[in-house]
């Protein structure tokens, strides 16, 4: 049985790395350049694959040479794609990202596509029988129906809010796990995460998180409880996939029943690695390395 269905975006991503970004109208070498497959849900499911737990992807790649490489690349990570349409005619989601590696920052180009189902072509027996749906809410009206099911069959629904998009506040009353980026925060409340936080709580959700990057995250509960995750110190390469990464981890200890503390930590430790390797895909750890690292820095996991 499928453990976690995602519903949302898959990509195809070029990544070049360069020593400093150029000025208009020159040119400029990239010392490293990759494919990789992408995505928030996508990533996530991959970060989930690798760590043995069963999982599957409905959405749709476009009938191109992007979306045959999506899809393949899923396939050898094991994730289900039975219900990821090819749709003829129709172009994948696809992006480029600028790396500096000095730095670690990234700059992404993406191109949307139009290769996407209507919410009438969702598995929703497959769906209802999940123990939890992950969506990122980027097309509303089959996040919109695919969180309707779950929250009626008792399915967790965990929320990547990378964007706060319009209308998506509409999702938030199905959604049980909102783990959203400084961005989303910043939307409903500018500089203050805890309180965006409690407006989160406030549309019903258990339980509410900000990702902060390099100063890591802040949860709080329903019951009033507040944790704060520390990043984790590595020698950073790439952020690209970190949040993606960070969810698949976060999720993953929601199956495991963990406590917050390890829940956290776990999440965290996993974005953590995966910022040594360009891409959102390549640096990807399985389970045994994260627990390792944790145990170096005083985290048991149950």
């Amino acid at each position: 049985m499928v453990e976690v269905v995602g519903v949302g975006q898959c990509s195809l991503d070029l990544l070049g790395t360069l020593e400093k970004w150029p000025v208009p109208d020159s040119k400029v070498e990239l010392p490293e350049l990759t494919l990789q497959g992408g995505g928030p849900v996508a990533t996530a499911l991959v970060t989930l694959s690798r760590m043995g737990i069963r999982t599957a992807l409905q959405g749709a790649v476009g009938g191109d040479e992007a979306g045959r490489q999506i899809r393949a690349g899923l396939v050898l990570e094991e994730v289900d794609c039975r219900h990821l349409q090819t749709l003829q005619g129709r172009r994948s989601q696809t992006a480029f990202i600028a790396v500096e590696p000095e730095t670690a920052r990234r700059t992404i180009f993406w191109h949307r596509g139009d290769a996407m189902i209507a919410p009438g072509q969702l598995d929703e027996e497959q769906i209802a029988h999940a123990r939890v749906l992950h969506l990122d809410g980027l097309h509303l009206d089959v996040a919109l129906l695919a969180a309707h099911v779950a929250h009626e069959a008792g399915t967790l629904v965990v929320l990547d809010g990378g964007t706060l998009r319009p209308g998506m506040k509409r999702l938030l009353p199905f959604v049980d796990h909102a783990v959203v980026s400084e961005n989303f925060s910043a939307a409903l409340a500018p500089g203050d995460p805890l309180a965006a936080c409690e407006q989160l709580l406030g549309f019903g959700v258990t339980a509410a998180t900000v990702t902060l990057g390099a100063q890591g995250s802040v949860t709080k509960l329903r019951t009033g409880q507040q944790f704060r995750q520390p990043a984790f110190q590595v020698e950073v390469v790439d952020t690209t996939g970190c949040g993606d990464v960070f969810h698949g981890g976060y999720i993953y200890g929601l199956l495991q029943g963990w406590g917050w503390p390890e829940k956290l930590a776990f999440a965290a430790a996993c974005a953590a690695l995966k910022t040594r390797a360009i891409g959102g895909r390549a640096g990807i750890p399985v389970y045994e390395a994260v627990a390792s690292f944790l145990a170096t820095h005083g985290v048991t996991l149950p």
